[in-house]
């Protein structure tokens, strides 16, 4: 089949592959009915990419022409040492291996925000209609074990993605509740790192969770229930932002009561919030602010969009921030469709956007 795509997406955990016949139309909508195959792998049985590719491919009856993979790290030459994972992965090497005309590499990120141009809107939950101007650049956040950041700008009726690494950018406390984060924070640090910095993705992300109920549990005037601290003494580090979450869920629902993971939860989507302005001030995302990652949809029973709103429109340009459209992607796949949607770029095929998002991608 010479329009066969294999795309990925690889992360630090787990790496997801799947196969698309791109025959007939190039509509996005019909991506979910062009999967020939799709796997869910676990980086830790495997020694990298290929071996993984290897066996993806052995159980297919067709083969591909062209893949693209998004991958949690910076790219350089199409080439990328994972960030979170001893793995190298190179585009060429990888193509050679295959017989493939075109291996293309790309960061996680790129691949989400390729993806998000083209979800139709029953795939994304609005925080904010706004008034999307269609010239302006489009921002993604992604909140999950970090703060991921990409952006498109457009031009020519088409929009672009490109990666950034923004989640690394210093923290900036907007009141005397981060103020006081920050100095928890900096009182840790200055024991570990030199020179000292606090980054953003350290408050606001899946791995900042524990942090942000640690500081809580500090100053919280309700103590943390019994309950809580016998669950949390007995859970490992690793797990803990879903125990967080959990109780902060849970107390939302009416069950017990948990203050220090109610205020760390509120205080991470008020981060948030701060800094998706922050980010859309800097690209002019005044076409669209998307917000993913696998953690942001477990809290959604905590997002108050009023609030939300406040913190994100402030400052000089508070009248431009409000007319931002603000939208949360609940379309899990959306990485892995953004990598295919690149891999189709590649091979020079058009693909068109249906709904509000405007993307057309062609070589």
């Amino acid at each position: 089949m010479d329009t066969c795509i294999l795309a990925g997406d690889i992360g630090g955990t787990k790496t997801v592959l799947a196969l698309y016949d791109t025959r007939g139309s190039s509509e996005i909508s019909e991506i979910q009915e062009t999967v020939l195959a799709e796997q869910t792998y676990r980086n830790s049985e495997f020694s990298g990419l290929p071996e993984i590719i290897t066996a993806f491919l052995a159980e297919q009856e067709e083969y591909p022409t062209h893949a693209c993979f998004g991958i949690a790290g910076p790219v350089r030459e199409n080439k990328v040492q994972m960030t979170n994972l001893d793995w190298v992965v190179d585009g060429p090497a990888v193509a050679a291996q295959f017989g493939l005309d075109n291996v293309l590499l790309v960061n996680d990120l790129v691949a989400t925000t390729a993806g998000v141009l083209a979800l139709h809107q029953e795939k994304l939950i609005t925080v904010n209609t706004g008034q999307a101007d269609t010239t302006g650049s489009v921002g993604v956040l992604a909140l999950g074990t970090g703060l991921g950041q990409s952006f498109a700008i457009s031009g020519n009726n088409q929009f672009q993605p490109f990666p950034t690494e923004g989640g690394h950018v210093s923290f900036a406390p907007r009141n005397q509740e981060q103020i006081e984060l920050l100095q928890f924070l900096l009182r840790d640090s200055e024991k570990r790192f030199s020179p000292v910095h606090i980054s953003v993705e350290q408050v606001c992300s899946g791995m900042a969770l524990p942090t942000l109920y640690a500081f809580q549990r500090s100053r919280c005037l309700e103590q943390e229930p019994a309950w809580m601290e016998k669950k949390r003494k007995a859970t490992a580090p690793e797990a803990l932002t879903p125990l967080i979450v959990e109780a902060a869920n849970a107390a939302v629902a009416g069950g017990p009561a948990c203050e220090p993971a109610l205020r760390a939860v509120q205080l991470l989507l008020d981060i948030l919030a701060d800094e998706a302005a922050n980010f859309a001030l800097k690209v002019l995302a005044t076409s669209g602010i998307y917000l993913g990652g696998g953690l942001l949809p477990r809290l959604l029973p905590h997002l108050d969009r009023k609030r939300f709103m406040e913190l994100f429109c402030r400052g000089v340009y508070q009248e431009m921030l409000a007319a931002i459209p603000i939208h949360i992607i609940t379309e899990p796949k959306t990485a892995l469709l953004g990598a295919r949607n690149l891999a189709m770029q590649t091979e020079k095929r058009l693909i068109i956007s249906p709904d509000l998002q405007r993307a057309v991608f062609h070589s």
